[in-house]
């Protein structure tokens, strides 16, 4: 794999990992607590990662509200084992 092949494997594999950070923020509250970091610059690129994932996060949940008839809004506290599909 050329060098374009492994920066952009690279740049998939950390939005995954912020967007999955976003989606820990929003179901648990705990958070990147991003001035751990000294450096200025670390600081600043983990904000606009976090940042980015957040909104890929954003985007994908408006997406799937878009989607009635395939996705539905439950409380994460009740059992996955409750969805009924009539057509089975």
């Amino acid at each position: 794999m050329g060098l374009i092949g492994t920066l952009t494997h690279a740049s998939f594999d950390i939005m995954l990992i912020a967007v999955c950070l976003a989606g820990i923020r929003r179901s648990t509250g705990l958070t990147l607590r991003i001035g751990y970091f000294e450096n200025k610059n670390y600081r600043s690129v983990l904000g606009f990662i976090v940042g980015a994932g957040e909104n890929i996060f954003d985007v994908a949940a408006a997406f799937m509200a878009g989607y009635p008839s395939i996705f539905r809004r439950q409380d994460p506290r009740i059992s996955h084992n409750s969805d009924e599909n009539p057509n089975r």
